[in-house]
């Protein structure tokens, strides 16, 4: 099992960086089609999603019933580049996560 990111230039190269590859998107459509066909990967057992794209509303609609309904993949809504939206610095989350400072 695999794990996904969906996200800005910056989020994913930062996570190319530590073997995990991605996405790129710069739309709410993009983000969606994106999200859209990593759910359809049944080796994806992980999607880190841009908190700034998981705040749009369809989006924010779809991950929660995914949720709700089922155990994998696992989501998880990191900050961009354009900032946290929580205040917490995004190499601090990452570190956080991976268990290692970057």
């Amino acid at each position: 099992m695999i794990g996904h990111v969906i996200g800005d230039s910056d989020m994913i190269t930062g996570f190319k960086l530590v073997g995990i590859q991605g996405t790129e998107v710069t739309t709410v459509d993009e983000a969606n089609q994106a999200l859209s066909q990593a759910l359809s990967n049944n080796t994806i057992a992980l999607i880190i999603l841009s908190e700034t794209f998981a705040a749009e509303p369809t989006i924010r609609k779809q991950v929660d019933k995914i949720r709700q309904e089922q155990i994998t993949p696992i989501i998880l809504e990191l900050p961009d580049s354009k900032g946290p939206q929580n205040n917490a610095k995004l190499s601090d989350t990452i570190s956080k996560i991976l268990g290692i400072k970057i």
